[in-house]
């Protein structure tokens, strides 16, 4: 039997996460077709001088355990993230606000009652589907968690994951884990230092990556996969590994029913990541996040946050702010943006750079409830495709790398 090759649709964290570990594991044909120009998905990395703003991937934290060994092997320093507060308030002051018990009792009640519903889960147990189905804030209140739901404000929703009130519980169980909550109470954030796309870069060495290479058309039959890109290369492999929105990957190819069916359950939020320049703006700490955003999704496009960068040529400052931004259009953010930020006691700002995202697919609720948690479980091998990437883990990076660990063991035994 000869070795198996391996084709990966996209260069972001899904695509290179996969594409080393399979490496560790002893594949060596193994292809990454990338539709940009660059690795890395949603990473932009924008040097200004000496400094470095980063408008898509930002930190890493506890539970990027894979992100940090790799960080370590590759000899990158981390730089640790300053104080971070929400209405320039100590975080934890505003977390201890919340109703019921102690935090720490919270925490230990919300990482049993998680675990116990994750493992279930991960047996097949369908009786869990009608909980994860359930908006995060109900669940949260439901079991008396008030302190949880206002940590959540800041490590949730402030990040464009979405509001409690909308957002199904499975997302909100799958970013907040036990190392989450570890890192709130240790304050560990941490950015690669040069920046996420230097560590992309550094990460990608040694693999097989090709740029610019957009797939027009996907054939899979029982003797391999055949993807063709933009320029009429076939590009053929035993195993076809997907990161792309699952949506995307349906348009390409003649779809399962199972593929189609996950297509259709699946709708992407908009999120912004805007720098602005400003003539003064007090800040108590380098990232504040704000309850009135945070809390409601009643102020949906204001800023849910500010973060310091730097002092430009000019003598003014650099500040990053982000706006969840499904409602509007991007001139729009703009002016909501300039609006908010003046309100917020910023002096003459303006927008000098956006960056729009197609952000944070979320699931539909009634699909939870009918199996669609099995479905994409039971999906993964059928024609000779698996699919990884945020359709199916997380928004985050470290969801992404923990779930390729995981879906590793059935592409390559």
């Amino acid at each position: 039997m000869g070795e198996t090759s391996y084709l990966i649709l996209g260069g972001g964290p899904g695509g290179l996460t996969m594409a080393r570990m399979l490496k560790d594991r002893g594949a060596r044909e193994i292809t990454v077709l990338e539709a940009s120009h660059k690795v890395g998905g949603k990473c932009l990395t924008s040097p200004i001088g000496d400094h470095v703003v980063e408008f898509g991937t930002c930190y890493a934290i506890w539970s990027h355990k894979y992100i940090l060994k790799q960080m370590k092997k590759l000899g990158i320093e981390r730089k640790k993230l300053k104080a971070q507060r929400i209405d320039n308030r100590e975080l934890m002051d505003y977390i201890r606000e919340g109703s019921g018990p102690p935090f720490i009792a919270q925490v230990i009640k919300y990482s049993r009652l998680r675990g116990q519903l994750m493992a279930r889960a991960e047996k097949g147990d369908s009786s869990t589907n009608h909980v994860f189905a359930q908006s995060t804030q109900d669940w949260l209140r439901a079991n008396n968690l008030g302190k949880i739901e206002r940590m959540m404000h800041r490590v949730v929703t402030s990040i464009g994951y979405g509001y409690l009130n909308r957002l199904p519980l499975i997302h909100a169980f799958r970013w907040v884990d036990t190392d989450m909550l570890i890192t709130g109470l240790t304050k560990f954030t941490v950015m690669p230092d040069g920046g996420w796309q230097y560590f992309w870069d550094r990460f990608a060495e040694g693999l097989d990556i090709r740029l610019e290479q957009a797939a027009t058309k996907i054939e899979r039959d029982e003797t391999g996969v055949c993807v063709t890109t933009a320029d009429g290369t076939e590009n053929r492999a035993d195993i076809l590994i997907s990161t792309i929105p699952i949506e995307a990957f349906c348009a390409l190819t003649e779809p399962t029913a199972a593929e189609q069916y996950v297509a259709e359950s699946v709708t992407w939020s908009g999120y912004t990541t805007s720098l602005m320049s400003v003539d003064a703006w007090p800040h108590s700490a380098p990232v504040n996040a704000w309850s009135d955003t945070c809390a409601t999704d009643e102020n949906d496009g204001k800023l849910l946050f500010h973060r310091f960068e730097c002092e430009d040529e000019d003598g003014r400052y650099l500040f990053t702010v982000g706006q969840l931004s499904t409602a509007y259009e991007t001139d729009e953010l703009a002016e909501i943006a300039v609006f908010d930020a003046e309100q917020r006691g910023a002096e003459d700002p303006r927008v000098i750079q956006q960056a729009v995202w197609q952000y944070m697919p979320t699931y539909s609720p009634d699909r939870i409830r009918t199996g669609l948690l099995q479905t994409m479980a039971n999906m993964q091998g059928e024609r000779r495709t698996f699919h990884t990437g945020s359709t199916f883990s997380h928004e985050a990076v470290s969801t992404i790398s923990a779930f390729n660990a995981r879906l590793l063991k059935a592409v390559r035994p």
